[in-house]
């Protein structure tokens, strides 16, 4: 009978245990299909983006599949904008013109890649309760993409400055003559170093590194400075040779250089 008795006893067990995993089972095909019906617009117009009808537009994937897509074509413009920047070489026959037009283009691409960042943060919005209890809530979105607007409004007003300067003479036009060179147009010359200048003031704020000058020596191979920078002054008596001792001073040194030895220099020098 004891026998018996544990025989049942093991049953009931074995009983309670199978319909604990029934139950299991049957809570978990329940939240998958309330996970589906939400995710499809399971009651009309609930949760839909925008009031949308539309298949992939409703509940929450569809809202977060618009920000994807917005936060993937602001991402595709900043790699537009960058291939420009990396992209431009200046040649023989380069006006200087061409340079402005390059940075009035850069200006163009940033306003582009702005409206993309507003579109990241319209689409973010959507759904967002506007109860009393959610007035005071901050969108973290939102609030990065309008810091990020701002520092691309103003270097976007800085390189629109840039691109005023230049007229239709050769980048490397210079005078080789005993006559006294054209002096620059100092107004532009002011304008161009003020841009370049919080450009890089602007980049630092952010946390890109400041660009460090470069130690280059007096002379390179057989140019020396001083013949070479006869180029750039009104009064130097420039020569054929001079301008091509330029040129090799120049390929001597990086951009990065180049960009430091402006925005640590004065208007005043030399």
């Amino acid at each position: 009978m004891k026998e018996k008795k544990g025989l049942g006893e093991i049953g009931r067990r074995e009983e309670r245990r199978e319909g604990r995993e029934r139950r299991r089972i049957v809570m978990m095909m329940m939240v998958v299909m309330m996970v589906m019906g939400c995710n499809s617009g399971g009651v009309k117009g609930e949760g839909q983006v925008g009031g949308a009808g539309g298949g992939e537009g409703r509940g929450l994937s569809g809202a977060m599949m618009e920000v994807g897509r917005s936060a993937e074509r602001a991402f595709y413009a900043f790699i537009e904008l960058m291939s420009d920047v990396l992209g431009f070489t200046a040649k023989v026959d380069t006006k200087k013109s061409d340079v402005g037009n390059y940075f009035n283009s850069l200006g163009v691409k940033l306003g582009e890649a702005t409206k993309e960042l507003e579109e990241v943060a319209k689409k973010s919005e959507v759904g967002v309760g506007k109860g009393e209890e959610s007035k005071d809530e901050k969108n973290a979105i939102r609030e990065a993409v309008d810091a990020a607007k701002g520092v691309l409004d103003t270097l976007k007003g800085h390189l629109e400055s840039l691109g005023k300067v230049g007229d239709a003479s050769i980048v490397g036009d210079a005078v080789t003559s005993a006559a006294a060179g054209t002096a620059a147009d100092g107004d532009a010359l002011k304008k161009a170093y003020s841009a370049l200048k919080e450009i890089v003031k602007l980049a630092k704020g952010v946390g890109v590194l400041e660009p460090k000058a470069g130690i280059v020596s007096v002379k390179v191979g057989n140019a020396d400075n001083k013949d070479g920078a006869k180029i750039l002054s009104t009064n130097g008596a420039a020569t054929a040779t001079d301008a091509s001792k330029a040129a090799l001073i120049l390929a001597s040194v990086s951009g990065e250089e180049m960009l430091s030895s402006i925005v640590n220099s004065q208007e005043g020098d030399q």
